[in-house]
């Protein structure tokens, strides 16, 4: 397994008292970070840089001894190329650059940074640095800054990518509490990386030599998950898979590292900058292996209207999650990329606070989403995570597994809940908030419940319609004191051409009815209402007969009558999709009942499925514990020399 060394607190402490000593009443607190991170990210990228140059020179020294000076840094140049992917060719370091002027060490590094190749200096472009550089050198604290820099080893040797990762966290989550900010995106730990990657049951699939293999996180942040989903494939399945990786990021500074991080392992990958949401980076593109952390609880309202707009057939309008929290966008995203079954399909593992299981009422976009990855037989688990687990949140998350290439499988038609929150271990040393650890040999036990696919204590297994259930609207008629249907009283307005199908009346008192010849202002007229008619269906009045006040407006006739209607409230009921309606109406609701209409809905309460009746202790028990802490608390009073 992969090092998870995440002992970060010496180098943290260094570049944490760097921003401090250096950068204090010179710079705002919240401008901190836009020279700080930038400085973290050059500094890695030489370290890593030097190490490689000193490895090529070892290797090659007897063959260099003999060659010219030029010659010699021109064949270390090209393998730097050939095995880094890039160079600097400025001829300093930071450290050197501590022996350069004052006057003169501000173009002395911007020297240093553009001797970068193009690859390294896109990314110090977007690193935001060179903004600052005009007001570090008139203040007179470069020099501070790069020297400090220049003795904090980030050295990969030491220093691993992940424990990078969480370097650059770290530092988010203290400038942001510094600066009353939120701390951002949640760094995914290690552990639930490889239980993801390992839940997508990658080692099934029979990856073959030189089979192409694509896997994508549409919100990658420093890119970990692709990575370590690509080492996972080479070094547990097969080394000769061709895997590619694609991501896209929407922080400058953070897209940084990630292009930092893929470049200084060698990596064939594309990362692209923006938002997926509104700018998705891979228009038409299906990959074979999907995973994501995306933001959750964060709220969308400001860019609706592009989202919408920049669908690409994405998202549609009857499947749009709230404004508040716009993770269930990401999940849709990902369901677009997904390669359809007869091509192999694809499989998706995306991280989820609780809220996609159960927020949103029937009809509403969450539920609408949850049917629709429901009844396309495409979840496959969800799998609930500890509390604290994660680096910047304390609360509850889960797994989400989807594919779309069940059929003719065991799973085929249903779907599987996993209960993974009491496997973990407590960490001897918290990391933000991050206070346990899910530990290699749980990993493991909580992948085997999951290919197991059984029930137990832990695991749970459903079919598509357990968890749907119809809302249903009701008119629900009153009783008064007594018992009885209760009536309130309304005037209906009765249309001419309607009289004689309403009620019953002779010719003559029809043709009165309608002449618009009469002395009087209003006329009333007592007939009997017509059984089963459109008006005794409307009004479904108690009687049988009724007065009708007509009145004539010059050439315009209108008859309205008082009718007595039963008083309805008005209700609604949740009913199991697999009940029946009026059984359960019948059963549940002591009034009369109409249904006016009926929604489908899907939710999926998982603390109720794993929820364990804790029965109440005996009442001698719990008086007896009482008796005994009595006692003792005599003894203890008797021992100095107090009583009661």
């Amino acid at each position: 397994m992969i090092n998870r060394d995440t002992d970060i607190s010496k180098e943290v402490g260094l570049i944490w008292n760097t921003a401090n000593d250096v950068l204090r009443d010179i710079f705002k607190r919240n401008e901190y970070p836009d020279i700080i991170y930038p400085m973290v990210l050059i500094r890695r990228i030489e370290n890593v840089w030097e190490q490689k140059k000193q490895e090529i020179i070892e290797e090659l020294r007897d063959s260099l001894k003999a060659l010219p000076q030029e010659v010699q840094q021109k064949i270390v140049s090209d393998k730097l190329l050939q095995e880094l992917k890039f160079d600097n060719t400025s001829g300093e370091t930071l450290k050197s650059l501590e022996g350069k002027s004052e006057t003169s060490l501000k173009n002395e590094f911007i020297s240093y940074l553009n001797g970068y190749t193009d690859n390294i200096r896109e990314i110090i472009e977007k690193s935001g640095i060179k903004a600052h550089l005009t007001k570090l050198h008139s203040e007179k604290i470069l020099y501070s800054l790069i020297k400090n820099f220049s003795e904090i080893d980030l050295n990969p040797a030491d220093v691993s990518n992940i424990k990078m990762g969480y370097i650059f966290e770290e530092l988010v989550r203290k400038f942001s509490e510094q600066n009353n900010e939120e701390a951002g995106e949640h760094y995914t730990p290690r552990e639930v990386i490889d239980l993801m990657i390992q839940l997508l049951g990658m080692d099934e699939d029979g990856i073959k030599d030189g089979e192409l293999k694509t896997i994508y996180d549409p919100a990658c942040g420093t890119g970990g998950m692709l990575t370590a989903a690509k080492e996972y494939i080479e070094k547990h399945i097969n080394p000769k898979a061709n895997v590619r990786i694609y991501g896209q990021e929407v922080n400058d500074k953070t897209w940084a590292i990630a292009e930092a991080d893929l470049i200084l392992k060698g990596e064939i990958a594309e990362i692209k900058k923006g938002d997926t949401l509104t700018d998705d980076g891979f228009v038409g593109e299906q990959f074979d292996y999907m995973l994501s952390n995306p933001p959750y609880g964060k709220s969308w309202k400001n860019i609706k209207s592009k989202v919408i707009a920049n669908s690409n057939g994405r998202f549609h309008d009857t499947m749009l999650p709230r404004s508040s929290d716009g993770q269930l966008l990401f999940t849709l995203h990902m369901i677009s990329k997904m390669k359809p079954a007869e091509m192999g399909g694809s499989k998706i593992a995306i991280v989820h606070n609780g809220s996609p299981l159960f927020s949103g009422d029937a009809g509403s976009g969450e539920s609408e989403i949850r049917k629709f990855i429901i009844e396309n037989d495409w979840l496959e688990t969800i799998v609930a995570l500890p509390t604290d687990l994660f680096y910047n949140t304390g609360i509850a998350t889960y797994i989400w597994i989807l594919r779309n290439n069940k059929q003719g499988t065991e799973r085929d038609g249903k779907f599987q809940l996993i209960n993974g929150t009491s496997f973990w271990k407590k960490r001897q040393r918290s990391l933000g908030n991050k206070r346990k650890d899910i530990t290699e040999r749980q990993i493991e036990d909580i992948v085997q419940l999951h290919k197991d696919f059984t029930e137990g204590e832990f695991s749970k297994i459903y079919d598509q319609h357990d968890f749907a259930y119809r809302k249903v609207y009701l008119d629900l008629e009153e009783l008064d004191e007594d018992g009885l249907p209760a009536y309130e009283t309304l005037v209906a307005s009765i249309p001419q051409g309607k009289l004689k199908l309403y009620f019953e009346a002779d010719a003559k008192t029809l043709k009165e009815m309608l002449s618009k010849e009469q002395e009087e202002e209003v006329k009333n007229y007592t007939l009997k209402l017509k059984p089963d008619t459109e008006f005794t269906d409307k009004y479904n009045t108690p009687d049988r007969q009724l007065t009708i006040n007509k009145r004539v407006n010059g050439n315009r006739l209108s008859f309205m009558a008082t009718v007595r209607v039963p008083k309805i409230v008005k209700d609604t009921e949740i009913i199991p999709w697999k009940e029946d309606v009026e059984a359960f109406l019948n059963r549940e609701v002591e009034k009369c009942w109409t249904i006016t209409k009926q929604e489908k809905g899907y939710e999926v309460p998982f603390n109720k499925e794993f929820y364990v009746y804790q029965p109440l202790r005996e009442l001698q028990e719990v008086l007896g514990e009482f008796v005994a802490l009595e006692q003792e608390n005599k003894a203890l009073l008797n021992d100095l020399g107090l009583t009661l």
